[in-house]
């Protein structure tokens, strides 16, 4: 079957001397796996191996057969085109973060519009934005909503986020307590849009521990979720 769709680029792997497998989230065909003969080597063909950049949003035509097998890509043509993402190195960074977030996330994802559709509206919305520090904690817990294990929003009044049952509660026990002014932060980030993100004012070690406590909070609910090797370095590079 002939489908036409978007898609984007969670990761690739080499294979052989030339080729790549690609991993892709399509809005038609969730997520699959692509072998794209040559395309290490080629710079005249239909596809090239800048369009297979992490998270980069393509517009493909693949013959599926739909058998659990590789696929094949006819055609790619990049769109929309990044402007920034790949060229910023803060921007690159939560690209290659984000790259790793959402292979482990969408393993075996069928077919979802509106979660196909959020995904590429927040990486053209942090291709175009000049605020980026709050970027990475309000997409995780947006993404918690998709996953199925969203902070329940009916108990919000109460002071502790609790990370086992992911509800806000008066006990303040920890490990598996957030503090006041973590359970404060989530708050704020779960009330707000991208639009005001930048609003929400954190230094770099209250942003780097409230990172940690979300990626720990995807731990308790996905056990096979694992912790980006990439996020060591996208701390680093965000300042006061």
């Amino acid at each position: 079957m002939l489908t036409r769709t978007p898609a984007i680029v969670l990761s690739t792997v080499k294979y052989g001397e030339a080729d790549l497998i690609a991993r892709l989230y399509t809005r038609e065909l969730g997520t699959q796996s692509y072998m794209l003969k040559g395309v290490r080597k080629s710079r005249k063909g239909k596809l090239r191996i800048a369009f297979f950049q992490p998270l980069t949003q393509l517009d493909i035509v693949t013959q599926h057969k739909g058998k659990g097998s590789l696929e094949y890509i006819k055609e790619a043509h990049v769109a929309p085109a990044y402007d920034t993402i790949h060229t910023d190195i803060i921007k690159s960074s939560i690209v290659m973060f984000f790259s790793e977030i959402l292979t482990q996330l969408l393993t075996e994802q069928q077919p979802d519009e509106y979660l196909y559709d959020y995904v590429s509206s927040i990486f053209q919305f942090l291709d175009q934005t000049d605020t980026v520090a709050n970027f990475s904690i309000k997409t995780l817990l947006d993404l918690t909503s998709h996953m199925g294990f969203q902070p329940d929003m009916e108990t919000i009044d109460l002071p502790y986020f609790n990370l086992l049952d992911g509800s806000f509660d008066n006990n303040s026990v920890l490990p598996h307590h957030a503090t006041i002014e973590e359970s404060i932060l989530i708050k704020q980030f779960l009330g707000t849009n991208f639009a005001a993100i930048n609003e929400i004012k954190m230094n770099r070690e209250e942003r780097n521990s409230l990172l940690n406590l979300v990626i720990d909070y995807f731990q308790i609910h996905l056990h096979v979720f694992k912790k980006p090797t990439s996020l060591t370095i996208l701390k680093q590079l965000f300042d006061t």
